[in-house]
């Protein structure tokens, strides 16, 4: 069995790295399961040359970081993304679905993930470049998406195709809205959020364009824990509310496979 200098085996090592603009997650895992987690939270939303500043400083104190893995995993999560049907997905005119979300600099590298064929779902987003450099120069290929594709992905595998329901995965300033009807995909996409009347808002904003009644939806949250005021302020407008897991389970089951 192969040993790196740390004495870690690398025959069945993988890390996933979990990229956003107010933290970074490192996920150490085997077939075994999740072995070692490694988080830092930062103080305020962060630049791209911000973030790997950080991922620097991760890699001098953490030296279980240098050694070789069988797979190394990026994922970014923020919130300049755009989801487009693989169907009608046009490659030169991939800044086109972007250019509404945010501006575009020459530097930029706009990148795509597989297409979700259950789902005919395309995620066109920023790759940030210094970063995907940063990776390639320490562990030479690796694979990188974004969050959504990931997230997407695994609902695709529990959805009911009898009933209407909305997912919200809440992270530290944004959460993900992602609404089913049918088994069928009407939306996805990322929210700010600083208090529960923001989730509220978003919520009840999107069931309402996508003609979903209250009454009937399921309204199901990813959450690091339960929030007894968030359930009750949701579950004063909506009647079926349920917390299907919490985030870091649910993050180690998309990340870690």
């Amino acid at each position: 069995m192969p040993l790196t200098k740390n004495n870690i085996s690398t025959e069945y090592k993988k890390m996933s790295v979990l990229i956003h603009q107010d933290g970074l997650s490192f996920f150490i895992y085997s077939p075994d399961g999740v072995e070692e987690t490694i988080s830092r939270t930062f103080k305020h939303e962060s630049n791209p040359i911000e973030i790997l500043h950080e991922i620097e400083m991760v890699y001098e104190l953490e030296t279980q970081l240098n050694v070789s893995f069988e797979e190394v995993n990026v994922v970014y999560h923020h919130s300049i993304f755009a989801g487009v049907p693989g169907s009608i997905y046009d490659a030169n005119h991939h800044s086109d679905y972007l250019k509404y979300n945010t501006r575009i600099l020459e530097t930029d590298v706009i990148s795509v993930d597989d297409t979700i064929v259950s789902l005919d779902y395309k995620t066109v987003y920023i790759a940030y470049n210094n970063i995907n450099n940063y990776f390639f120069e320490k562990y030479g290929d690796f694979n990188y998406y974004h969050y959504s594709t990931l997230a997407l992905q695994k609902h695709s595998e529990n959805i009911e195709s009898s009933t209407s329901s909305i997912i919200i995965d809440i992270k530290k300033s944004h959460f993900y809205i992602t609404i089913f009807e049918k088994g069928i995909l009407k939306l996805h996409n990322c929210y700010p959020h600083q208090a529960a009347e923001d989730i509220l808002y978003y919520t009840l904003f999107t069931a309402q364009h996508n003609q979903l009644d209250p009454e009937l939806m399921d309204l199901k949250i990813i959450a690091t824990s339960k929030d007894d005021a968030l359930y009750d302020l949701l579950y004063t407008y909506v009647r079926n509310v349920s917390y299907q897991m919490d985030s870091k389970t649910y993050l180690e089951q998309i990340l870690c496979v």
